[in-house]
């Protein structure tokens, strides 16, 4: 499972790159895989998730079925910016090492997260909720302050040109890749800032791997496969 996880990560990673390449040049459609797809589909939120060809969100369905929040995700004029499960991967891997300081046999499982924390599953997925729709034309490179459908919490969300050639950047092309952060924040900050000046003691900035989705209820932009759940640290 550990050597599948990380073969899919690593094409992730490559889509990544393309995705973000492409997007500095092209505004009307989402890109998976550095291939276009009209920015409309004919779907929920979450069954655009629930229908991944990639099975990316199977976990993240399972649990939003478990805590009985569909209807929380499908809320209209809504952006979504969707943890994959790989983000909850990684945060049962961030749980069993602090489980582990107080009792080494100790591992923490999806099934923990149903058992002991699915009340915290339901609040918290709310960090990645902004109760608006968020459009291209709506971003800016230094990042807009939003408020969260969580009452205490808020994030920037900003569209930001790269010279990262991890990111797609080439010093040989005009056109500059651009791609959507989302940050949250662990702190209140006020205006003015710029988002990648935004100290990780302050907020956490995840990129967007697939931006642009617009579902029949609201907007998707899905964060990439490094995140962890919940922002755990």
């Amino acid at each position: 499972m550990r050597k599948k996880m990380k073969v899919l990560n690593s094409i992730i990673c490559i889509m990544v790159i393309v995705t973000c390449f492409i997007t500095g040049c092209k505004k009307d459609g989402y890109f998976v895989g550095g291939t276009l797809h009209d920015a409309k589909v004919n779907l929920t939120t979450y069954d655009f998730l629930k229908n991944n060809d990639r099975g990316l969100f199977d976990t993240l369905i399972m649990l939003i079925d478990k805590a009985g929040i569909k209807e929380k995700i499908n809320a209209s004029n809504t952006t979504f910016f969707a943890p994959t499960d790989y983000a909850i991967n990684n945060y049962v891997e961030f749980r069993t090492l602090k489980e582990q300081e107080i009792d080494p046999t100790k591992k923490w499982t999806v099934d923990s997260i149903i058992k002991y924390e699915l009340t915290r599953f339901a609040d918290s997925l709310d960090i990645y909720r902004i109760p608006q729709t968020l459009d291209y034309g709506d971003l800016t490179q230094n990042g807009k302050l939003y408020s969260t459908a969580r009452h205490d919490a808020e994030a920037v969300v900003s569209y930001e040109r790269t010279n990262d050639p991890a990111l797609g950047y080439n010093p040989g092309s005009s056109n500059w890749p651009q791609v959507v952060i989302f940050t949250y924040l662990f702190q209140p900050i006020s205006e003015p800032f710029v988002a990648e000046e935004i100290p990780t003691s302050v907020g956490a900035r995840t990129i967007v791997q697939t931006s642009g989705v617009e579902s029949l209820t609201g907007r998707v932009n899905v964060l990439t496969n490094q995140h962890t759940l919940f922002f755990a640290r």
